[in-house]
């Protein structure tokens, strides 16, 4: 049973993107609702949906579950646990995502990402039962295993693109300040975004996927083939625009400033920024120069003085509840709850809405398979939807 818990209203302001500043526009004002959806869940970290079924959503639990929740009841039963393996002392650690084969329904694949118990980054496919609500762990096949040397900045998010590949975000293996320089370093799959085939059928030589020919590094010595885009610092949460194909990550911002990166669709290369710049503002060096090094900038960013401190990367609206949300980018703030709307205005310019407190710890938003949009809440393991 679902239950109205707030209404929010964003006056859309101030906070376009232009190439080495930001200039005001005017959008028309957004209404927005948060209703309670399931509850019941523990720590959840990560929402996806498999088929067409938009009853069904399979909810990431962080120690090391995967919970199926049903017309918004959370079953007893768990699609896939494997606790005794996963890492999770650390805040940013555990499992932290998941994603379905395109041809789930056939093939019964599906693909995790979480740190094991000496802290390092797994990403591993799991074949399900008939039943496609329940997997043997005993299952599991490791398709890439990254040591890392600290707890935080995991990253976690997994999703197949519009290509059929799989992308998957990597921290830049934490500390402060990209110690190890990874994010601008192209020999280490750190600080980026990946792309992989992971079609069982085009796997060849010794590792268990294939590298899509038109990944970007894949004819420069020294570079890593599986890199899409790089510069990143946490990339905890990236999307696909569903009807686009457009592609826009939450990155996790150091001591200052939280931002949302955005590479179109089909487009791999691009250059992030970090460590050279945090957001728009330089972090290594006060000379720093985007337009001299190819940096791409972010399409908004918002600064811990504003009342942020972690971004929850969120997803375009393209759902039936709220129409006036359609086309928008929603976003949040982990700790605050804070939450934006992010609207382009053309000519590569952005408008971002005044943020609203929802009061929720915001670990997650998610896409249902008819296009509903979801947010989970840390604290309280609850999910909501947004309406309009």
């Amino acid at each position: 049973m679902r239950r109205s818990l707030q209404v929010l209203t964003i006056a859309v302001i101030a906070a376009v993107f232009a190439p080495v500043s930001w200039s005001s526009a005017q959008s028309p004002a957004l209404s927005l609702q948060l209703e309670e959806f399931a509850t019941g869940l523990t720590s959840p970290v990560s929402i996806t949906y498999t088929g067409d079924d938009p009853a069904q959503l399979f909810v990431v639990e962080q120690a090391g579950t995967i919970a199926v929740v049903t017309d918004g009841v959370v079953s007893d039963s768990k699609m896939l646990y494997i606790v005794d393996r996963v890492g999770s002392e650390g805040s940013e650690q555990g499992l932290l995502g998941l994603a379905f084969a395109p041809d789930f329904a056939t093939s019964l694949l599906f693909y995790v990402m979480y740190t094991d118990l000496d802290g390092n980054e797994v990403i591993s496919r799991f074949t399900a039962n008939e039943d496609g609500l329940s997997a043997d762990p005993a299952s599991e096949e490791i398709l890439i295993y990254q040591e890392d040397f600290a707890a935080n900045h995991n990253g976690g998010q997994l999703a197949f693109g519009p290509d059929g590949f799989l992308y998957i975000a990597m921290g830049d293996g934490g500390g402060g300040g990209d110690p190890e320089e990874n994010g601008q370093d192209l020999a280490t799959l750190l600080g980026k975004i990946l792309r992989i085939d992971v079609d069982p059928a085009n796997a060849t030589g010794e590792i268990p996927y294939a590298i899509p020919a038109d990944n970007p590094f894949v004819d420069t010595a020294d570079a890593a083939p599986e890199i899409w885009t790089y510069g990143l610092r946490n990339p905890w949460r990236f999307s696909f625009d569903s009807e686009t194909g457009d592609l826009y990550i939450g990155d996790v911002g150091q001591g200052d400033i939280e931002e949302v990166d955005y590479a179109p669709a089909g487009e791999g290369g691009q250059n992030f920024g970090w460590n050279v710049m945090e957001g728009t503002t330089c972090f290594e060096s006060s000379d720093c120069d985007p337009a001299a090094d190819d940096l791409v900038l972010p399409i908004a960013e918002y600064t811990h003085a504003e009342g942020g401190c972690s971004v929850t990367g969120g997803y375009v609206y393209r759902g039936a509840d709220a129409p006036d949300l359609v086309g928008t980018y929603l976003y949040g703030d982990y700790c605050s709850g804070l939450i934006w709307a992010a609207t382009p205005v053309g000519d590569g310019t952005w408008s971002v809405s005044e943020p609203y407190e929802s009061g929720l710890l915001i670990s997650t938003f998610g896409e249902g398979a008819d296009g509903t949009l979801y947010l989970a809440d840390l604290a309280t393991g609850t999910l909501y939807t947004i309406a309009g």
